[in-house]
């Protein structure tokens, strides 16, 4: 009896100790699961996005932080489109920076979620080319076309892929770096 009691209590050992091993592996490697279009053609919905911790943030790079829009979600995934000390906005749906226009080039006519958009390939002030997703008539006509803003010194100016259906940094406001929780890695 006491052999079988001894076996037993080294099983309950083992499974504890096999518990907190995957629980460190998953705090090791967080992932976000996407719950909105925000991030459309580049990410869908229920997409698992792997994250990695930030070392340094540039534009084009899409981060996962705590957003707290009452009623809506904790945690948001957008694309950083302006750095610390730039200053953004938007017309038409197209990020400018320091007064020059993310230049677009058009790739396609599609329908979204019955929204008629036309997809675009941007780049970013450093070079990168990121698709994005206009909406021919606006969501939301205010986040279309924006006045300036000057990002914060430790914050971020972050938007969604799908210009026309994303709430970020044009109604929210910058994202603080502390908000951050990670970057996102496209999982192949």
């Amino acid at each position: 009896m006491m052999i079988f009691w001894m076996n037993e209590i080294n099983l309950m050992k083992k499974l504890l100790y096999l518990l907190v091993m995957l629980l460190i592996l998953a705090a090791c490697n967080p992932k976000v699961e996407l719950t909105s279009a925000g991030m459309y053609p580049n990410y869908q919905v229920g997409e698992i996005v792997n994250l990695i911790p930030v070392d340094s943030l540039t534009y084009g790079d899409v981060i996962a932080y705590h957003s707290y829009i009452p009623g809506f979600q904790e945690r948001a995934f957008k694309r950083i489109v302006g750095l610390p000390g730039d200053t953004v906005r938007f017309q038409d749906q197209q990020c400018i920076v320091h007064g020059k226009k993310c230049e677009w080039v058009f790739r396609r006519k599609l329908f979204y979620a019955e929204d008629e958009c036309e997809e675009y390939c941007e780049s970013l002030p450093n070079g990168m080319k990121v698709n994005i997703c206009k909406s021919v008539v606006p969501i939301d006509s205010a986040t279309a076309t924006t006045t300036a803003v000057v990002v914060p010194a430790g914050s971020y100016f972050v938007a969604g892929d799908y210009r026309g259906g994303s709430i970020d940094s044009r109604s929210q406001g910058c994202v603080a770096a502390d908000s951050i929780i990670g970057k996102g890695v496209k999982r192949k």
